[in-house]
């Protein structure tokens, strides 16, 4: 009974023992004070980087001599002097491992050992190595960091280019409207476009309703036309007389563009108006104008007052020349005339001798036509040539012909110099060029909202986003460009700006179903003249910055789920051994009896059923032939087929028993494409007359432990019927992919044929059960390549749709080292 006790006590031990082996923890047993290592199983001899000869029999730190004043000397000394387990989590430690030293966190609990006499004898640490989960989570918290500081320094840049950007706003020296639609409703107007209309601009108000004046002067046919063709419009010094709102109506001179605005598609929109006013540069010219008629006038009916005259052009507000005979000789030239050309003696000379400079224009010629035709000749902003240094000069100027005594004697010439007026046009235009660049080159989104929340400016960012150029989202509520759901989390903070105060916030903002952001938003407030007419808006895309927090709470969650787990498999162990002992026994004898049963019966039954088929031979030989009983040659083949599958049937039993003593067979390193290829090679002839299409993709994982013959039948039984129960009214199409797992090798075959019910899937692998008659066979195939699988330690599955096809999956544990 001792002798059979410890024989049953050694047994156990090695249960025990297998069990430590193939824990996927790292498990080892220290005796003694000095920590002797009884017990390491072979996943902490791979992590400490030793072979367990190197460790058993050794002290922990004679061992590991790297790990010694690490702290985990006093972690033991504790649990062996109190009995208390230590759990310890993302614990540092030193290990010689791959020809190098390397840093490693784990995650263990040490657990008292007792001995005999309940005296604490030793410890058993039961480890998982957590470096790769710790450093995932320091780079991920060094990322946040990063971006972080990122996000502050962009922050300070947007604000910065805030500034800029209101600046900007401000400075516009232009009246400028949107319109939108074929009805010309405004959709935003600036400051200077308000002032010029005296504040009556009102958004979503058609420009009929709102200036009914210029309606009745023409300019409507002029926005239909600019919608309609899409043609661009300019027009200068352009005469409109504004309603005021006291008083008659106002005569102002534009300068304007009407500038069509299409949408993505090319279709009319909108136009874009902007509009300088020059009403006083024109009356200035009107009055230089009326003064040269006048002058003219006094010059030809009083030509003997030469000198009254030459006062009163010296008193004009314009530079005035007068050119005589042919050549064109400077006769006369007030100081404002002189003061274009400073420091040159023009008394006598020729124009050309006097201003070779302007040898490469056409005045010349001009000069000519109106001596010849009496023809008045005018230029508008022509830019006036100068060898000296500074910005470009432009000027106004009329060629007039002037009489003595009814006959053209010269040609007097009048200049207006408009420099500051064409620059101060350029600027507004070069402004606005530049307004559009920088914010279409900011990787956020800026914006204006009105406090109607419509939309007044837009960048080129909003298109990434919501599908829409900034174009089309200039007077669209924000409501409808950003969904119910985002509108309905940004109006408090919207609401906040329009009282006045700056809004910074974070939110996550569902615009759609399938597009979901996190954003950092600035709202400033847009005060005029004491008043917030709307607020700017500035949105930062944080969403990889929330959700890389968001998988660090995650990971430190499973960590800790993973620590309770384990300490309940340990539970569990002691007391699931005892019962997988007593179920193994049992299921071994009950093996041993099913394998003698079907034996014997296999054996048995081979004679009889030779015997049938002998006597039935004989018997044929005796019948009557055919011709006379056209019955017993049917008889005779029904009997034969019978015998057949008779002997099938004993040979598939026999078969079934052999497979438990299959799987005691040595495995070997299978090559499955090569495998595959010499299966394809048997079912070629099945392949061809079905005119099938097979695909295979298994070199991604191309070996596998196993029986090469096993490996084999599952192949074939696998890839046979997927042609077997093609479809009728199509060509088969069989699709074979395997792929790995650290633990696992998979394999699928897939295929587009008759498919099953789920009633059908529930017997599928049931011995002898056929699920479709028509096809011959004997129902043992699939019950049979199944045994094999889960007598390796693996599962199969299929899923299938009838009509459709099916997918068989087979899994199979990898033995191999890692």
């Amino acid at each position: 009974a001792e002798q059979a006790a410890r024989a049953e006590a050694e047994r156990q031990r090695g249960e025990l023992e297998r069990v430590f082996e193939q824990a996927p923890v790292a498990i080892a047993v220290y005796r003694g004070p000095k920590y002797t290592i009884e017990l390491a199983n072979a996943t902490v001899a791979r992590l400490w980087g030793r072979t367990r000869e190197q460790l058993l029999g050794k002290g922990l730190f004679e061992a590991l001599p790297e790990v010694a004043g690490m702290g985990y000397e006093q972690l033991l000394d504790g649990v062996m002097a109190t009995g208390i387990p230590h759990v310890a989590h993302a614990m540092e430690a030193q290990h010689d491992r791959n020809g190098q030293r390397e840093t490693v966190y784990w995650d263990f609990v040490y657990v008292p050992l007792y001995g005999a006499e309940e005296q604490i004898n030793g410890a058993m640490v039961v480890a998982t190595e957590v470096t790769a989960q710790v450093r995932a989570r320091q780079q991920i918290e060094q990322l946040n960091q990063e971006l972080e500081a990122r996000v502050q320094a962009r922050t300070r840049e947007l604000a910065e280019q805030e500034r800029l950007l209101q600046q900007i706003l401000a400075q516009v020296p232009a009246a400028i409207t949107t319109l939108r639609g074929p009805e010309h409703r405004y959709t935003f107007a600036n400051a200077r476009y308000q002032q010029l209309v005296e504040h009556r601009v009102q958004v979503g108000q058609t420009v009929a309703e709102t200036l009914p004046e210029v309606a009745e002067q023409g300019f409507m046919e002029l926005l239909d036309n600019a919608y309609n063709s899409g043609q661009f419009f300019e027009g200068k010094e352009i005469a409109v007389l504004l309603a005021q709102p006291a008083g008659p109506p106002a005569q102002h001179y534009l300068d304007f563009t009407y500038q069509p605005m299409p949408d993505e598609h090319g279709q009319p929109q909108g136009i874009l108006v902007f509009a300088v006013d020059v009403t006083e540069q024109v009356r200035t010219r009107r009055q230089a104008e009326t003064m040269q008629a006048a002058l003219l006038a006094v010059a030809q009916r009083r030509a003997q007052e030469r000198q009254d005259r030459q006062a009163l052009f010296e008193q004009a507000p314009v530079a005035v020349a007068l050119l005589r005979e042919p050549d064109h000789q400077l006769d006369y030239y007030n100081s404002r005339f002189a003061q274009l050309f400073p420091g040159t003696d023009l008394k006598g000379r020729t124009v050309q001798a006097a201003y070779p400079t302007l040898a490469s224009m056409a005045l010349f010629a001009q000069l000519d036509h109106v001596y010849q035709t009496g023809e008045t000749y005018q230029g508008t902003e022509v830019v006036l040539p100068t060898t000296t240094a500074g910005p470009a000069r432009y000027i106004t100027f009329t060629c007039q012909a002037y009489y003595e005594h009814g006959h053209i004697v010269g040609v007097a010439v009048f200049v207006h110099e408009v420099s500051e007026q064409v620059r101060a046009r350029q600027a507004v235009e070069a402004t606005a060029r530049q307004l559009r660049l920088i914010t279409d080159a900011l990787p956020v989104l800026i914006g204006y909202l009105d406090r109607q929340h419509i939309y007044r400016f837009a960048n080129r960012a909003y298109q990434d986003w919501f599908g829409q150029t900034p174009a089309a989202l200039i007077g669209q509520p924000v409501r409808e460009v950003v969904g119910e759901a985002a509108y309905q989390t940004a109006l408090p903070h919207m609401q906040q700006a329009l009282t006045g105060e700056r809004v910074d916030f974070d939110a996550r903002m569902p615009y759609r179903a399938d597009f979901v952001k996190h954003i950092h938003t600035s709202y400033i407030p847009d005060e005029q003249a004491g008043e917030v007419v709307g607020f700017y808006t500035l949105v930062v895309d944080i969403t990889e910055q929330v959700l890389a927090r968001q998988q660090v709470q995650e990971l430190n969650q499973e960590l800790a789920a993973i620590n309770q787990e384990l300490a309940a498999i340990n539970e569990e162990l002691t007391a699931t051994n005892e019962e997988l002992h007593a179920s193994n026994a049992q299921l071994l004898r009950t093996n041993a009896d099913l394998d003698t049963f079907v034996y014997a019966a296999s054996h048995d039954l081979k004679a009889p059923i030779a015997n049938i088929e002998g006597l039935l031979d004989v018997l044929a030989e005796y019948l009557p032939p055919g011709e006379q009983q056209p019955l017993v040659p049917r008889l005779v083949a029904m009997m034969q087929g019978a015998i057949h599958r008779f002997q099938q049937t004993v040979g598939h039993l026999t078969d079934v028993a052999r497979l438990q003593h299959a799987a005691d067979s040595e495995a070997h390193e299978v090559d499955v494409p090569r495998l595959l290829e010499d299966v394809r090679l048997d079912v070629l002839p099945l392949l061809e007359s079905t005119q099938a299409q097979l695909h295979t993709q298994v070199a991604r994982c191309p070996r596998v432990r196993l029986p090469a013959k096993n490996m084999r039948s599952i192949l074939f039984n696998l890839l046979s019927n997927a042609l077997k129960y093609r479809a009728p009214d199509r060509p088969p199409v069989v699709q074979v992919r395997s792929f790995c797992t650290a633990t696992h090798f998979t394999l699928t075959v897939q295929d587009n044929g008759l498919g099953l019910s789920e009633e059908q899937q529930g017997k599928l692998f049931t011995m002898f059960r056929r699920l479709h008659t028509h096809v011959e066979g004997s129902g043992v195939g699939l019950y049979l390549i199944r045994r094999m699988i889960e007598l390796a330690g693996g599962h199969i599955a299929v899923q299938s749709q009838l009509g459709v096809g099916s997918t068989f999956t087979v899994t199979l544990p990898r033995t191999d080292p890692f």
